[in-house]
């Protein structure tokens, strides 16, 4: 863990506590984190802190938005499918790399700047494709309970092959009643959770699809102008 400062410290700036709170929160997780802790870290007082961030949550709101900001987050093209599938590895990225920060993400509506950003994109793209904008707002939202759930899922290592005592408890199901899980089994044990993560990707692309055919916008954007970059 990072070492505590041994003396107080006056004009710190808020870029120097965020980044040491992320680490803390990084390394130790929310029940270990605290306010005290993170100004040990840097050399302030709590108030100091709090005088940045104005609270614990707006605190740990900076910390998700900053964790988003750590990994590589796209740029809007004119592939409206490239688009989805770039800001879902992103999310998925910042699983693997922060386990412990990637939770936050389910606690805010928007964490801040990075997360715009992102939701500018998916919107953008969504709308492109064809969908109302109620579509687009819908599937928006649909589409972060994807990418977040998956992510966090796999983080905490549900998206995985299935293990030999797995294996014993599925094989010992009612055939009658459970055959399509029997079946699966072999493929089970050799689960690909990026495999998995690209096929669901493409379902959802591919929905989003059928429904700007079934319910197209008025008029449909088909570049992502100055508007929707």
């Amino acid at each position: 863990m990072t070492e505590p400062k041994s003396r107080a410290r006056r004009g710190v700036e808020k870029s120097e506590i965020l980044q040491a709170a992320f680490d803390l929160f990084a390394e130790v997780g929310e029940a270990a984190f605290s306010i005290r802790k993170v100004a040990a870290i840097v050399g302030v007082d709590p108030m100091t802190v709090l005088h940045h961030f104005g609270s614990k949550d707006e605190l740990l709101r900076a910390i998700a938005d900053h964790g988003l900001r750590s990994v590589e987050m796209p740029t809007a093209t004119a592939n409206w499918r490239d688009d989805l599938r770039a800001v879902g590895k992103a999310y998925r990225m910042l699983a693997h790399h922060h386990p412990r920060v990637f939770p936050l993400h389910f606690r805010y509506n928007a964490t801040g700047p990075a997360d715009h950003i992102s939701s500018e994109i998916v919107y953008c793209a969504l709308r492109r494709a064809g969908l109302t904008d109620t579509a687009a707002a819908g599937l928006g939202l649909a589409f972060y309970a994807f990418v977040l759930g998956f992510a966090l899922a796999e983080a905490e290592g549900l998206l995985r092959a299935i293990g030999p005592a797995e294996e014993t408890e599925l094989s010992a199901l009612d055939p009658t009643m459970y055959h399509a899980t029997q079946d699966l089994i072999p493929v089970l044990k050799t689960l690909d959770p990026s495999l998995a993560f690209e096929d669901s990707m493409d379902v959802f692309i591919a929905g989003v699809a059928d429904l700007a055919k079934l319910k197209p916008r008025p008029k449909p954007i088909v570049e992502c102008d100055s508007k929707c970059a």
